[in-house]
């Protein structure tokens, strides 16, 4: 469950990133 939600963040911060 863990990995999963780091994975989540990781992949928001990316999109965050991007639309930036």
């Amino acid at each position: 469950m863990a990995t999963t939600k780091s994975v989540l963040v990781l992949i928001f911060m990316i999109l965050a990133t991007t639309s930036s």
